[in-house]
C-alpha cells in the first residue's frame, strides 16, 4: 500500500509504533477467534506476517477460511486511533518458513518458543496476511475512514 495520503501515514504510523497485533481468525462454524501476535511487515503495509505453532488453533482456522483482520492500537492502548487491515492468510511451511524466521527479531523471547526450544524454523509456520482492506477509526468520534477498500481504491 502506497503511503500518500493522511490517513495511509496514521495507520502506518500505529502498525509502526505496536508492539503486537490482535489477529482475529473465524473457525469453520463461523465462531472468531482472536489472538494477540507478535508481527513484523517488509516496510509497508502490503504484508504483515507472524510466526506460530503449526498446532495452533488460528493455522487450523486458516485452513477452512483464510480470511482475517489484524487490529492495531497506540502501544500504551490509548484509543484515540484504532487500525483495522484485512486480507486473506496465507500458511507458509517447511523450509520457505527461513527467510521469514531469519527476518523476525527476539524470537528466543516470543511466547511461540515455548512450544519447541530447539529454534529449529521447521517447527514452526509464518502466516502471511495480504493487506486488501485498511480502516481507520476514531472510536472517541464515532468515525471510521476507509483507507484501503477491497477493490483495492486508496481513501
Amino acid at each position: 500500500m502506497i503511503l500518500d495520503t493522511e490517513l495511509s501515514r496514521l495507520v502506518w504510523q500505529l502498525v509502526s509504533d505496536a508492539r503486537h497485533g490482535l489477529l482475529t481468525t473465524v473457525d469453520k462454524d463461523g465462531w472468531p477467534h482472536a489472538t494477540w501476535m507478535n508481527f513484523e511487515t517488509k516496510g509497508t503495509l502490503d504484508e504483515i506476517f507472524t510466526i506460530t505453532g503449526p498446532a495452533t488453533q488460528k493455522v487450523a482456522n486458516l485452513r477452512a477460511n483464510p480470511r482475517t483482520e489484524w487490529m492495531f492500537s497506540h502501544p500504551n492502548f490509548t484509543v484515540e486511533n484504532i487500525a483495522y487491515i484485512s486480507g486473506e492468510t496465507r500458511i507458509i511451511e517447511g523450509d520457505a518458513v527461513e527467510p521469514y524466521w531469519d527476518a523476525i527479531p527476539g524470537k528466543s523471547r516470543a511466547y511461540y518458543r515455548q512450544s519447541d526450544k530447539t529454534g529449529d524454523f521447521h517447527q514452526f509456520v509464518v502466516l502471511v496476511t495480504k493487506v486488501t482492506k485498511v480502516v481507520l477509526s476514531r472510536p472517541i468520534a464515532y468515525r471510521k475512514f476507509p483507507v484501503l477498500d477491497p477493490g483495492g481504491a486508496k481513501h
